[in-house]
C-alpha cells in the first residue's frame, strides 16, 4: 500500500512540474521553415525562469530539385532571457565570435525570429516566423 500511495506521489509531482513548464510563454520547441524546409529549431527550457536551451541552423540547398536540408549544427545558446515579448540569446562560433539573436513572441506558440553576427563580415539573417510545436 505504501509503494501505492509513494507512486501515486511521485505520478502528481511529474504532473505538475510539467503543467509549470506548459505555463512558459517561451519553454518547448519552436520551429522555423523556409517554405517547406526546416531552417531553425530552438529547443527552450524554463527551469523556475532561468531560461537555457539549444539552438540548431540547417543547411539549406536547392542543387535544381528544390530547396533540402544538406546538414544541420546545433549550439548552446548563452545568456538566454525574456524581457517583455522578447526572447533574445548568443551562441559562440568555432572562433569565439558571438552571435545574437532575437524572438518576438507575436501570438500564443507565434513568433519572428532573427539574427545578427557580431563579427565583421556578418550580416542580419531574414526574419522567420517560428511556431512553438
Amino acid at each position: 500500500m505504501k509503494r501505492l500511495v509513494k507512486a501515486f506521489w511521485v505520478a502528481a509531482l511529474m504532473a505538475g512540474l510539467a503543467a509549470a513548464a506548459a505555463d512558459s510563454p517561451i519553454a518547448g520547441t519552436w520551429q522555423g521553415k523556409m517554405g517547406d524546409v526546416p531552417a531553425v529549431t530552438l529547443t527552450i527550457k524554463d527551469d523556475h525562469g532561468k531560461l537555457s536551451g539549444t539552438v540548431t541552423f540547417y543547411k539549406i540547398v536547392d542543387d535544381g530539385s528544390g530547396p533540402h536540408v544538406a546538414g544541420k549544427s546545433s549550439t548552446e545558446m548563452i545568456d538566454a532571457k525574456l524581457e517583455g515579448k522578447v526572447f533574445s540569446f548568443q551562441t559562440k562560433g568555432s572562433q569565439g565570435e558571438l552571435s545574437s539573436y532575437e524572438m518576438e513572441l507575436t501570438a500564443k506558440n507565434e513568433g519572428n525570429f532573427k539574427g545578427k553576427t557580431t563579427v565583421s563580415g556578418g550580416g542580419e539573417a531574414p526574419e522567420i516566423k517560428m511556431i512553438r510545436e
